[in-house]
């Protein structure tokens, strides 16, 4: 593939693919480095975790009945809608779920749940191929609350704008969410050691150091820091030996355009940045890196950065555009 397309093998910095075991496989043969698509990685987790629970699948299946009742039945529909009109609720349609794809589940139980005055009152006058259980509604409830951090998440890194660096602090604060859910589900478990395996290559790491929206804020273990400070005064040391005399082609500027912060997840992620905004840094670098870190934080996504003024980002340039410059999903 690459000798198709003229591509040496010293000019790749990473593939992306997807979870399987054979393009892992085949990329190690390759002796090339990759990482895995974000996305599967999450959709990996809400089906082992989640959507693969006997109670949950009970769950779903019941919703999917009482949709598919409104959806092939236009009296059905009328009547719901009739329902909705005397209590004053938005007149909306229930929406049905695609089974290969976890959100749609999502917002199908999202649908069910605004409208469960309206289901309740319906299935006391007329009847309903299936009817969910108290204990379903609360199982149901608990289902969104955990899989609409994962849905946000999966926008974020679908985004064109999203890169290697925006991992760790999305699971960091994915972590810090879902530890607020008082549960002790063991689908929730399972949903978070998924994520923790995630994050453990060392493009990863390097790439959220040298963001300069991140740098050191999200390694929430000393062991982890010191190991990604490493990766990088590596990887900062191999850059400058290999680095040509020929200078580096300047870039054009490109506007991103300032997002808002997102509901759950981008609320958490600026509170970890508040909390760790004055801390003193326990590891101590020394050059081009130790100084980055020590620097303000920026807000604004690191493309733009990397043909600014080198007193502005002391870190080699390629380096900055190799370790956020790694999208997330293909």
């Amino acid at each position: 593939m690459l000798n198709s397309w003229g591509i040496d093998k010293p000019r790749v910095h990473v593939i992306l693919r997807d979870n399987a075991r054979n393009m892992v496989k085949a990329m190690d043969d390759l002796e090339v480095k990759s990482v895995g698509c974000v996305a599967h990685t999450l959709q990996l987790a809400v089906h082992e975790g989640l959507l693969s629970q006997r109670s949950v699948i009970e769950a779903l299946a019941t919703a999917r009945k009482i949709v598919g009742h409104f959806k092939h039945s236009p009296l059905a529909y009328s009547r719901l809608e009739d329902i909705q009109k005397d209590l004053k609720m938005d007149v909306k349609r229930l929406q049905q779920d695609v089974q290969v794809r976890w959100n749609s589940s999502l917002y199908m139980l999202q649908s069910i749940l605004e409208q469960k005055r309206a289901l309740s009152v319906y299935a006391a006058d007329y009847s309903l191929p299936a009817t969910l259980t108290a204990n379903q509604w609360t199982l149901m409830e608990k289902t969104a609350e955990v899989l609409a951090p994962f849905e946000e998440l999966t926008r974020d890194v679908s985004n064109p704008t999203a890169s290697a660096a925006d991992v760790i602090p999305a699971i960091t604060a994915l972590k810090r969410v879902l530890s607020r859910e008082k549960t002790t589900d063991q689908g929730v478990r399972t949903m978070k050691s998924t994520l923790l395996e995630a994050v453990e290559k060392p493009l990863y790491s390097i790439a959220t150091l040298v963001d300069p929206r991140y740098k050191d804020r999200f390694f929430t273990k000393s062991d982890n820091m010191r190991l990604a400070t490493d990766n990088l005064i590596l990887e900062v040391a191999k850059i400058e030996r290999a680095a040509s005399e020929e200078p580096e082609a300047a870039e054009p500027m490109r506007k991103t355009p300032r997002q808002e912060a997102s509901r759950s997840l981008g609320s958490v992620l600026d509170e970890i940045l508040e909390e760790n905004q004055l801390e003193a840094r326990s590891i101590m670098l020394h050059g081009s890196p130790h100084w980055l870190l020590l620097q303000p934080g920026f807000s604004v996504p690191p493309a733009p950065l990397w043909t600014v003024r080198d007193s502005l980002v002391q870190c080699p340039r390629s380096l900055m555009r190799k370790g956020t410059g790694s999208h997330l999903t293909g």
